[in-house]
């Protein structure tokens, strides 16, 4: 990925005008209109794979930003 798309999806994963249901309603339509063009035969534009790869990457980020390996009192 290169600098460009990492800061996007650096920024996006930091949104806090973006839920979580957003990213994961994102990922489904453009896994779904993925899914249409190859069962149709159709080209798949470039620019969608760029997009899944930032959407997805910023969605793993968020993920782990909320990760937390020792909780309060655990120790």
């Amino acid at each position: 990925m290169n600098e460009e798309a990492r800061a996007l999806s650096d920024s996006l994963a930091h949104s806090h005008e973006i839920s979580d249901y957003d990213f994961w309603r994102a990922l489904k339509s453009i896994e779904d209109e993925l899914y249409w063009l190859e069962r149709n035969r159709r080209p798949i534009p470039i620019d969608l794979i760029y997009v899944r790869g930032i959407v997805r990457t910023a969605r793993q980020k968020r993920i782990f930003l909320d990760f937390d390996p020792l909780p309060f009192g655990s120790y």
